[in-house]
């Protein structure tokens, strides 16, 4: 019965690391450049790639071998889950100004900031007072000789990402990309950490395709996002009623058990 309660709340515990992935994952449907987090069951270096095989059913029991052998039905916990960047592309939609970007193939925009190099796919840039590239939340766009400025009367973003100011070329977008980009790390606002063990390469200059005046939407589908939480709602109340019915004959169990006088 213990057992049952143990299986009953690690189930509880990854149904809502589920939800809470979901959740966050439906605020940003509207999103630039948002890339969803899937949930996976298994080792980091295991996760399944977008497009191979569906995403990992939650499971109260499983498998799992250890250094002793085999422990049958040794149950499943938070700490077996992984979060997976899907790396499917968005929508791409035209939006009229000139310091939007968006990517048509593979790769980030690298992000200086002050703990380091961020990467996003989110292309809705600004300018700053020194007439910089920036994120909306000011942080500096880089090239491939720094940050990107456009001061000048005119300029534009070619499909290579060379930036040119009145006419002639003053820079290049620097496009970054991974090996396997889903294990990147979401940090907010879009923009995504790439972990110690993974290493980032510029995206070759003949590969770069970008779009100015056009953004890249979320890959965030809300109604199959929806409906997911829905049944890891409903996942999780089954669980929590399996705990509450088993807490209830464990007390009726020591309640009724017989007394010994002393």
């Amino acid at each position: 019965m213990i057992r049952s309660l143990n299986t009953a709340e690690r189930a509880m515990e990854m149904e809502q690391v589920r939800i809470d992935a979901l959740a966050n994952n439906l605020a940003n449907v509207n999103s630039a450049g948002f890339k969803q987090i899937l949930t996976r069951v298994g080792q980091p270096d295991g996760i399944a790639k977008p497009g191979e095989g569906t995403d990992a059913q939650v499971e109260a029991q499983t498998n799992r071998t250890t250094a002793g052998g085999t422990d049958n039905w040794a149950p499943v916990t938070r700490n077996d889950l992984y979060h997976a960047v899907d790396m499917r592309p968005g929508p791409i939609n035209a939006t009229g100004r000139d310091t939007d970007v968006a990517i048509m193939g593979d790769g980030f925009f690298e992000i200086a900031t002050s703990e380091g190099m961020l990467y996003t796919r989110d292309g809705s840039f600004n300018l700053n007072a020194q007439y910089q590239l920036t994120t909306p939340g000011g942080l500096l766009v880089q090239g491939e000789g720094g940050p990107i400025t456009l001061a000048g009367q005119d300029f534009s973003i070619a499909n290579d990402g060379s930036v040119s100011v009145d006419g002639k070329v003053t820079g290049r977008l620097k496009l970054m990309n991974f090996d396997d980009p889903t294990k990147l790390e979401h940090t907010g606002d879009s923009l995504l950490r790439a972990p110690e063990f993974l290493e980032g390469k510029p995206v070759p200059q003949a590969e770069v395709i970008v779009a100015q005046a056009h953004l890249e939407g979320s890959n965030v589908n809300p109604i199959d996002t929806l409906v997911a939480m829905i049944t890891a709602q409903r996942a999780f109340e089954v669980q929590s009623s399996v705990l509450k019915s088993e807490d209830e004959m464990l007390s009726k169990s020591v309640n009724n058990l017989p007394r010994v006088n002393a």
